[in-house]
């Protein structure tokens, strides 16, 4: 287990001492914080993390001393950032971690995806997936083929029902040559075609007009059917989940700052169309 699960768990059996301590089942538990007996079992089960707002209310239904309040809080408060070091975490190989991306996909009713570095993993080529997982293996893992594999086997779940998929992407992220000529308009092509997709929105941040927000990182914003949400931010090194409320509201703020600087429809559409031209035109041999 990692700190971060045992804290966890620590937690959880903490809380769940509390409420028996009080003597108060799980529906009286919730119905004297005025939340559905499905949360509290949810919180107890591991399968929702509770927020710092959660256990604080929690402890004042149970009764909690102060100083056990107060540790609980500071508990709570260390979990909401849950971060993974790849080359301490990646024994299964960057294709396992493509797959367990792929796990929280399926469970979302929406993914919000903001991108200035590189075309979206849901919406890559394979050959142009190979190449940005070649650039990024930072700890040599060597595994590009599978992770590719993987990569691209995830994204069927852009043609499932009953969720929406919502790609905001950087005209500096769609330049990125990390492909040659050929396979770039392959890449804008295929997101040309995705775009008419049903559940999927395609949205482009041009680099000449002025932004409201600063384009700071990339991340993904994920809505689960019990409307609880988190940001996955990937750096060079690790992954963090952050999954406090307030922090997630600041993400969902960002995202919708920047979507109104963006790009969208028919016009998002010629803006691509015109890079793949543009890709095209590259290929050309020219004659001096």
């Amino acid at each position: 287990m990692t700190p971060a699960v045992d804290d966890r768990s620590a937690l959880v059996a903490r809380l769940r001492e509390l409420r028996e301590e009080a003597g108060l089942s799980t529906t009286r538990l919730a119905a004297a914080l005025g939340w559905s007996q499905s949360k509290v079992s949810k919180i107890e089960n591991r399968r929702t993390k509770p927020s710092v707002a959660d256990v604080q209310a929690w402890a004042v239904a149970t009764k909690a001393p102060s100083d056990v309040t107060a540790e609980l809080v500071d508990a709570a408060e260390s979990i909401q950032v849950a971060s993974i070091i790849w080359d301490r975490t990646l024994s299964g190989g960057r294709a396992e971690h493509q797959r367990t991306i792929g796990r929280l996909l399926h469970d979302a009713e929406q993914v919000q995806v903001f991108q200035h570095a590189v075309v979206p993993g849901l919406l890559q080529t394979a050959e142009y997936a190979r190449n940005v997982l070649t650039l990024s293996d930072v700890f040599g893992v060597g595994d590009t083929s599978r992770a590719t594999a993987a990569r691209i086997e995830r994204q069927v779940v852009l043609y499932e029902q009953d969720r929406t998929f919502d790609f905001l992407i950087s005209e500096t992220a769609l330049r990125f040559r990390a492909a040659p000529p050929g396979a770039l308009a392959a890449q804008y092509e295929k997101i040309l075609s995705v775009s008419t997709l049903p559940a999927v929105s395609i949205a482009i941040l041009p680099v000449d007009l002025r932004p409201s927000m600063v384009h700071a990182h990339p991340f993904v914003l994920y809505t689960l059917p019990d409307n609880t949400r988190l940001v996955t931010i990937e750096t060079y090194t690790r992954e963090m989940t952050l999954t406090d409320p307030e922090e997630v509201d600041v993400y969902s703020r960002v995202y919708r700052s920047l979507l109104a600087d963006a790009l969208t429809g028919e016009s998002a559409r010629r803006f691509l169309t015109e890079l793949r031209s543009e890709a095209l035109r590259l290929m050309v041999p020219r004659h001096d």
